[in-house]
């Protein structure tokens, strides 16, 4: 096992012998295995135990036991406790990505305290096929059926060459000491199902399953490569940056064939599963939209536009005469001048200080609301002026008005009321500025 450990790490160049080493350990059998390969190696390793808080007692008896190892090795030990209910409710996410999440973000952070070179993590080759058969019966495109990697940047993953009957052998042969995740037992996780019931089966119609669906993922993962870079090239010349997102002209998307494909590398990892509507939702006109945890879909008249879904922002503030500057709900500046000169920039309202009735207020605007467009001399309600303007669904819901009293002086970022422009009557100037950090 230990030969074929070494001569593992370096065939795929996974780290040098020097390498400094954060090694994620749970306590469970096959970090126990990795850590003590690791020691036994030579390798210099630090401990890091993660508690997220979910099995009681048994998550305080896992840390307590790694803890102890750590003494015994004498390994420098890190150590966290994490509130991953609360976590993945916050973030709308399921408490195994809760989990995951935290954990690496927070082994990285150790790795940088500490100057390490990498984060070694104990999947193993049956973590390997287990996880393409996840990703087979959740759904999922080509990447999906590639397995783990064995190396992601700073994450190596030593142990994958090995099956849990090697793990298992290793650690009786020396008999070392793990902990078993009651969790484990449990069907409810569909890992467990899989390992439990799924491969079992698997294994009484072909006795070679695993070594099967390892060399597929070896064959999928070089058709992978070719497949990325096509497609890579030609997202890249439809996509366009857009705001705190980006936006794709209809037709250039449906010219792509067949656009299923490209509908699915684009927005799959933006959480949107259904694919086949968003396809057909293309050909039926604009206004619809989907939504995923994370982000929002518009189907608009010529493009799509995807955007994050931001729920902190403020809905309105009162601006008084003193004011120089405000960060929400919108990052803008305040001044008063002599001078009676303007330019055309949009993101400068130039108004008249006088016909202002302070506080004046910055809120959303809604239906119904009308103002004077510079230039004009009769009402327009906003709705039609943004048609006017062809303004899409996603900027029209992030547009605020700047109201003085119960006129609106100012659709912010567009068009000021003709009432309140400076003329050579205006005594002085007030100029609100829009900056830049909104878009």
């Amino acid at each position: 096992m230990k030969s074929n450990f070494l001569e593992y790490i370096d065939h795929n160049y996974l780290f040098r012998k020097d390498s400094k080493i954060v090694l994620a350990i749970s306590g469970g059998i096959d970090s126990i295995c990795l850590a003590d390969l690791l020691i036994r190696s030579g390798y210099n390793i630090e401990f890091a135990h993660c508690n997220f808080n979910l099995r009681g007692k048994e998550s305080d008896e896992d840390l307590a036991f790694v803890q102890q190892l750590a003494t015994k090795y004498t390994v420098p030990f890190h150590t966290t406790s994490f509130s991953t209910n609360q976590y993945a409710t916050e973030e709308k996410i399921s408490l195994q990505m809760a989990a995951r999440e935290q954990r690496y973000a927070w082994l990285e952070k150790i790795r940088k305290n500490i100057s390490a070179d990498y984060i070694a993590v104990a999947h193993n080759y049956d973590d390997n096929i287990e996880t393409f058969l996840i990703n087979i019966i959740r759904g999922t495109g080509i990447k999906g059926m590639l397995g783990i990697n064995n190396k992601n940047k700073y994450v190596v993953r030593p142990l994958i060459f090995a099956t849990r009957d090697m793990i298992v052998n290793y650690v009786n042969k020396y008999s070392l000491e793990y902990r078993e995740d009651s969790s484990n037992i449990s069907d409810k996780y569909l890992r467990n199902n899989i390992r439990h019931n799924l491969v079992p089966l698997l294994k009484e119609m072909n006795p070679s399953i695993s070594k099967t669906i390892s060399r597929e993922i070896d064959i999928l993962d070089k058709v992978y490569y070719i497949y990325k870079n096509s497609i890579q090239s030609d997202l890249d010349r439809i996509i366009t940056k857009h705001k705190a997102g980006f936006k794709i002209l209809k037709n250039h998307l449906a010219a792509l064939s067949p656009p299923e494909v490209y509908i699915y590398e684009v927005f799959h990892k933006y959480g949107f599963n259904d694919i086949e509507s968003i396809a057909k939702a293309i050909n039926k006109g604009s206004g619809l939209r989907f939504f995923s945890s994370s982000h929002q879909l518009l189907i608009d008249r010529e493009y799509l536009f995807l955007e994050p879904i931001d729920d902190s922002i403020q809905e309105s503030c009162c601006i008084e005469k003193n004011i120089a500057c405000i960060d929400a709900p919108l990052k803008m500046q305040f001044a008063i001048s002599d001078l009676l000169s303007y330019d055309s920039n949009q993101d400068i309202a130039y108004l008249d200080k006088d016909k202002l009735i302070f506080p004046l207020k910055i809120r959303k605007w809604e239906d119904g609301d009308k103002f004077i467009p510079l230039g004009m001399d009769s009402f327009k309600k906003i709705s039609d002026f943004f048609i006017d303007i062809k303004l899409d669904v996603f900027s029209k819901e992030k547009v605020f008005i700047l109201c003085s009293g119960k006129d609106i002086v100012w659709i912010i970022g567009y068009r000021i009321d003709d009432r309140y422009k400076i003329t050579s009557k205006t005594k002085k100037t007030y100029i609100a500025t829009l900056l830049k950090d909104n878009l």
